[in-house]
């Protein structure tokens, strides 16, 4: 079975320790708009693909207890954005750094053939900035 061939993405759920510290992170920083909010969720459309964000004391309609609190400097899940060239990776970086989004690594061309850089959200959520060098786009877009 292609289950990737027959069912798109629809959202990406992050579970953080405080919602409204994310809300103001995804909203002021990265300019989100809050689609729907209730008890320890919020949902965020970005082209297609909704972003939510889940507190991590709560699953649908139902409070309970974290068992498991990971360490800040743990990585579960890495959300990227693909851009359209390495110019845009740069003025990215400047433009979030100018409002202390904190980066892990600055932009950079990596040996896997993309111009990247790297920050993170309030809950150490690894967020990827990236763009194919300019040839590959060029044919992307042709095709």
């Amino acid at each position: 079975m292609d289950f990737d061939q027959l069912h798109a993405i629809s959202d990406i759920c992050l579970l953080v320790q405080d919602l409204d510290r994310s809300i103001a992170f995804y909203t002021e920083k990265l300019g989100f708009a809050i689609k729907r909010r209730t008890d320890g969720f919020v949902s965020f459309e970005s082209r297609g693909v909704c972003l939510v964000v889940w507190q991590s004391s709560y699953v649908p309609d139902e409070p309970r207890q974290v068992t498991h609190s990971p360490s800040r400097s743990d990585h579960r899940a890495c959300v990227s954005v693909r851009l359209p060239s390495g110019r845009d990776v740069d003025s990215w970086y400047e433009k979030l750094s100018a409002l202390d989004v904190p980066f892990q690594r600055l932009p950079a061309n990596y040996p896997w053939g993309a111009r990247s850089c790297y920050f993170t959200d309030p809950d150490n959520v690894l967020w990827e900035l990236y763009a194919e060098p300019e040839r590959e786009a060029e044919e992307l877009l042709s095709a």
